[in-house]
């Protein structure tokens, strides 16, 4: 199967080479021509795709029978190009080619917004009234309306990644003995990379279609979390202040429980602190 990544930064460089291994051939884009190089290690080709002209996405639906979109925005101001104006691409050109492919798309779980504390499963209202949140939502109806055109589409709404080069232990260490605004007390959604990059293979492997969450099982508050990363190195407990606002939008805890339905099992469903 010829494979294409759209956006291929710290998830698409694990999921290319886990396709790569499995004899597949991958083709990987990127804005950033520094980043060829590191491509094309994991990549059978890789090309600068700069994202805002639709003839370039032709060649990906001609050539790739399935297409992983995971774009990221460089800065809020970007967020529209990034995940709306692409979506809006690649309906327009389905429209038009008449080529339907396998299509999977990475979103966010923070299209949920703040459902105060409640677990929040796939059927679960969206309540992100953000901007960028109002923006990945479109973006997913965009690419479900891809189905009307005979498509199958798979969305994966992401919890906060962290894996290799994002361990949680480096990010607690650097809020360590300092004061942070907030109580401390939302919960934590979070997901190792490798079990997203499994994910995205078991979807195409088993044709999923339709929206599903991505967290593993631990949803410890914020400050249970960094306490616990405190506690196993040995660092100054992190302070909170409830009376600066917090600079988490609301808590929530998410549910994994459709992907497990569907055979999915997570090699990494509890925190990982190293």
């Amino acid at each position: 199967m010829n494979i294409a990544i759209v956006g291929c930064g710290y998830l698409g460089i694990e999921t290319a080479s886990l396709w790569g291994k499995k004899g597949f051939h991958v083709t990987a884009t990127t804005r950033t021509p520094e980043r060829l190089k590191e491509l094309s290690k994991v990549a059978q080709k890789s090309v600068i795709l700069k994202g805002n002209d639709e003839e370039e996405f032709v060649p990906l639906i001609t050539n790739n029978e399935a297409i992983l979109v995971t774009t990221a925005a460089d800065s809020p101001e970007h967020y529209e190009s990034a995940y709306l104006h692409t979506a809006q691409i690649f309906r327009h050109l389905a429209l038009e080619m008449d080529l339907p492919r396998d299509l999977i798309y990475t979103s966010s779980t923070s299209v949920y917004g703040d459902h105060q504390g409640r677990w929040v499963d796939e059927s679960g209202e969206l309540f992100g009234k953000g901007d960028q949140e109002k923006i990945l939502i479109e973006a997913e109806k965009t690419y479900l309306s891809l189905e009307e055109l005979g498509w199958n589409v798979c969305i994966f709404r992401l919890a906060e990644i962290y894996g290799p080069g994002r361990e949680i232990s480096k990010r607690v260490r650097s809020f360590s003995g300092k004061i942070l605004p907030g109580t401390g007390d939302s919960y934590t959604n979070m997901v190792h990379r490798d079990d997203c990059a499994q994910a995205i293979f078991y979807s195409l492997r088993h044709h999923l279609t339709g929206v599903f969450n991505l967290a593993d099982d631990d949803h410890p508050t914020r400050r249970g979390l960094y306490d616990q990363v405190a506690q196993k190195f040995g660092l100054p407990k992190t302070k909170w202040d409830p009376l600066l606002p917090s600079l988490h939008n609301g808590t929530k805890r998410i549910s994994n429980h459709k992907i497990k339905a569907q055979g999915f099992s997570f090699h990494h469903p509890h925190r990982i602190l190293d």
